[in-house]
């Protein structure tokens, strides 16, 4: 199974059922142990105009109103990386149009290297923490469009050279 994926699908058994898998990394038990009974795989719906974007958050902190992403990578994220992610801008929009607050959101990064046989974790993690502002969601939400708009575009010049 992919790395990434097993990790996922390993927090995800442990935020929502308390169950520790055999291959789950043993450094970051304890950090991960006040997560347990939070919201894991939340679904979010986001309509801007008429597009419908959808995804789903690893976990999500109502009592705090945090969106928390977990991040395994050898290059480790940074706070201009989470300041600048449309991704995090998404599911942060998403559960401000649902509630009444920007939430924080919070990236779970852990460190992994190469081996010969794949990835291991390295012992690395930490937890980085960022509220957005509302200039900086809708300035989300003006790139969503756009992007969406050249994909269009993109789509309809390939489907018409190809009949």
């Amino acid at each position: 199974m992919n790395f990434g994926k097993q990790f996922a699908e390993n927090t995800e058994a442990y935020i929502k059922d308390g169950i520790i898998m055999e291959t789950f990394p043993d450094f970051y038990i304890e950090k991960i142990r006040p997560m347990k009974g939070l919201e894991a795989e939340k679904e979010i719906s986001l309509s801007i105009n008429d597009i419908q974007v959808k995804g789903f958050i690893d976990a999500w902190d109502v009592h705090n109103n945090r969106v928390i992403d977990f991040k395994t990578s050898g290059k480790p994220w940074t706070m201009d990386t989470l300041k600048t992610s449309l991704q995090m801008k998404v599911y942060c929009l998403a559960m401000f149009v649902n509630g009444d607050q920007i939430p924080e959101c919070q990236i779970n990064w852990l460190g992994t290297r190469k081996i010969k046989n794949g990835l291991e974790f390295t012992g690395e993690s930490y937890e980085l923490n960022h509220t957005f502002e509302m200039d900086e969601l809708l300035k989300a939400i003006v790139l969503i469009e756009q992007t969406c708009k050249e994909i269009s575009k993109t789509y309809t010049s390939f489907l018409h050279s190809h009949n």
